[in-house]
């Protein structure tokens, strides 16, 4: 078996370890059609200090190897890069996100999240074109800004484990 293969057989590994979902807002910038949290209150963001406590609980009593920082749009938290390096500080060995992917467009707050600790992000396209993405998120611009984070993403020397949840759906 080559080095690459070994290599890639290890982080598929990391699937099965034990991981811990952690909510930090309801709030989101996209409306997707099919939400799953459209009867949620939005524009809930949860205070630090809770979110914290979470993450510690997943450490310490579930033994939970990788968390897992979520939504509604996790990124859109005022303190998300202090809650990644928060993670980072508490042992997790997998910090992940899964994300609309708007704000890692922007590079200074990429940078900040990699720097932080995140090393797994998990983008929700949602349609081959542009006009597919944008109908199904309602959100103008979303499509060539989650390109460009998908990219950015690749590209980072870290190497972070880049995924890509979609919804199957009749569009």
């Amino acid at each position: 078996m080559s080095a690459r293969q070994t290599q890639m057989l290890e982080r598929e590994a990391i699937a099965n370890r034990p991981k811990h979902w952690v909510r930090l807002v309801t709030a989101c910038n996209s409306k997707c059609l099919f939400c799953l949290d459209t009867d949620t209150p939005r524009n809930v963001y949860l205070p630090v200090e809770e979110i914290k406590q979470e993450i510690l609980r997943g450490r310490e009593e579930l033994g939970a190897w990788k968390v897992i920082l979520s939504g509604g749009e996790a990124a859109l938290h005022p303190q998300y890069v202090d809650i990644i390096r928060y993670a980072k500080e508490v042992g997790y060995g997998r910090i992940q996100t899964v994300t609309n992917g708007w704000r890692y467009a922007d590079k200074a707050f990429f940078d900040a999240c990699m720097e932080a600790g995140l090393q797994e992000l998990t983008f929700s396209l949602h349609g081959h074109t542009k006009e597919l993405h944008e109908r199904m998120t309602a959100h103008p611009g979303s499509f060539d800004r989650i390109v460009k984070g998908i990219v950015r993403a690749k590209r980072h020397p870290s190497r972070p484990i880049v995924s890509i949840d979609v919804c199957i759906n009749k569009q």
